[in-house]
């Protein structure tokens, strides 16, 4: 009697061994997946951080020798020294009253991305937040 239970249990067993087996094998695909996706999704994220890294140097190098900061910084800070000129003060406000209901927002946006771009974008996004 015990052999023939052998011969029904061995086959049995055997096939849950294999099911069982396959099972931990799906198992550990999945996780070698996850950990896979995960370590593409670092990766991504470091080659990222490399290339806004070079763009900042590469952007400064060609900066070198440009006016094109000094001019900006002239031209912002110039209505800040006209408020603090009495004979001025009128003009600066016409100004700034012209330049926010008459100016269109094309042109706005326009001087926007041209300062944003001189001062670096990344910084810009840092004054948003």
């Amino acid at each position: 009697m015990l052999p023939l239970i052998g011969a029904i249990i061995g086959p049995v067993i055997s096939a849950i061994g294999s099911v069982a087996k396959s099972w931990l094998e799906t198992r550990k695909i999945k996780a070698e997946g996850k950990i896979a996706i995960t370590s593409a999704k670092i990766q991504c994220k470091i080659d990222t951080i490399k290339m806004k890294s070079q763009m900042d140097l590469t952007s400064m190098n060609d900066m070198r020798y440009s006016w094109k900061d000094e001019y900006l910084v002239i031209l912002l800070t110039l209505p800040v020294i006209g408020c603090f000129i009495p004979g001025l003060v009128d003009y600066v406000r016409m100004g700034f009253i012209v330049l926010g209901e008459v100016t269109p927002d094309w042109y706005k946006w326009a001087l926007t991305g041209i300062i944003a771009a001189t001062f670096g974008l990344r910084t810009w996004s840092g004054f948003k937040k």
